[in-house]
């Protein structure tokens, strides 16, 4: 995963205040709560990108075998499977 728990934490943090700040959102449940939910989507939703990683890694590895790994090839033909990967699962990539 590209970002530590801590990061995580202090975004979730951040993104509960600014929603509060604003008044975009209207709790009924406990403040911490809410942070513990929004750390929750925000690792599962980088989980899915690691899910998605690996997965074009394998396809490519396992369907061009003749490619550098980091050659210009490589990285197009891993952004789009990843890309494919991503649709086929409803995810859009960042």
């Amino acid at each position: 995963m590209r970002l530590s728990e801590e990061r995580i934490a202090v975004l979730a943090r951040e993104i509960a205040d600014r929603l509060l700040d604003d008044e975009l959102v209207d709790l009924e449940i406990d403040e911490r709560d809410f942070r513990f939910l929004i750390e929750g989507l925000i690792t599962r939703d980088l989980q899915i990108e690691d899910e998605i990683d690996e997965e074009a890694t394998a396809f490519i590895l396992r369907t061009r075998p003749h490619l550098e790994e980091g050659s210009t090839e490589w990285v197009v033909e891993l952004d789009r499977k990843k890309e494919d990967l991503a649709n086929a699962r409803g995810y859009t990539m960042f």
